[in-house]
């Protein structure tokens, strides 16, 4: 009688036992029993570590766990459920980000602010944010390249005569500053002057600016209204161009009285015949004058 009450109580406690690891193992999970969730599928580049189970949080706030994960065209989609209190609108955001020093990831999600709501049915492009091991990587491939640039540092300037020319470099820069430092204190003086006097130059030519302000400015009208007319005179020669143009060209093609006196080689030969006949007169005048005038006496 007391063994079995002893096995019943060791069952009892085992029991217990193996609820209480199961309970734990719940609450670390985070695992509901209540099905008031709905799915969503992310696109992302890249999720990191991110794993099945792990944690999606809304403003920091816990509301859905990862479901599957699969690749999709060159990406990641990732899908998670989220509880029916979480609203997603048109301009939601959602990032793999990371949740501790050793690389554990989880899904942020930011629900948007726009009127509309975001269409369930159609997965949208999620963001990936850089965390602690990847930025240690990156700093190990910077490592490697310093070293590698300390050595081919160390080939340039490694040798005698390249550390001798940068010596020489040295002085020699050296010489010029101490060349530079001497010539501005013997000058310091000259250059004083030089910069008063450029002063001086700037005040007095503002003054006269100030104070021919009036006549400036009624040069300035004065060649404007120049600019203005010699304007006008250009576009004056440039009609009275194109209206001789227009009388040549008609000369030239007969049109018009002058046109034709031009061109009509009949009104030439009238007049030659015509400047004949009164070289013949003329002739027959002076030989013959008593044919023309005729004299009577009372």
């Amino acid at each position: 009688m007391n063994n079995k009450s002893t096995e019943l109580r060791v069952g009892m406690v085992v029991l217990s036992a193996c609820l209480l690891l199961l309970l734990g193992f719940i609450w670390i999970k985070g695992i509901s029993f209540q099905q008031n969730r709905y799915k969503y599928s992310v696109v992302f580049p890249n999720i990191g570590s991110l794993e099945v189970g792990d944690p999606v949080a809304v403003s920091g706030v816990s509301r859905g766990k990862v479901e599957k994960i699969e690749l999709h065209q060159g990406d990641v989609l990732v899908t998670f459920n989220l509880t029916r209190d979480v609203v997603l609108k048109k301009d939601a955001k959602f990032t793999v980000m990371n949740i501790g020093l050793m690389g554990e990831r989880f899904v942020a999600v930011e629900t948007g602010h726009s009127d509309s709501l975001l269409d369930l049915s159609t997965p949208i492009r999620g963001y990936y944010d850089i965390g602690i091991p990847e930025v240690m990587g990156r700093m190990g491939e910077m490592i490697d390249e310093i070293r590698r640039l300390t050595g081919h540092l160390e080939t340039v300037i490694g040798t005698e005569s390249s550390q001798a020319a940068l010596i020489q470099t040295i002085e020699n820069l050296k010489t010029i500053s101490q060349k530079i430092d001497t010539l501005l204190e013997q000058n310091q003086d000259k250059i004083s002057q030089t910069m008063g006097d450029l002063s001086q130059t700037s005040t007095e030519l503002r003054k006269m600016v100030l104070t021919n302000k009036e006549k400036l400015q009624q040069t300035v009208d004065n060649f404007s209204s120049a600019s203005g007319k010699l304007d006008n005179i250009t576009t004056t020669l440039d009609t009275l161009s194109i209206f001789l143009k227009n009388i040549t060209t008609k000369i030239e093609n007969g049109q018009g009285s002058l046109g034709q006196f031009f061109n009509d080689t009949t009104l030439y030969e009238q007049i030659k015949k015509t400047t004949q006949n009164v070289d013949s007169l003329i002739v027959d005048i002076k030989k013959n004058p008593k044919k023309y005038l005729k004299i009577s006496i009372f």
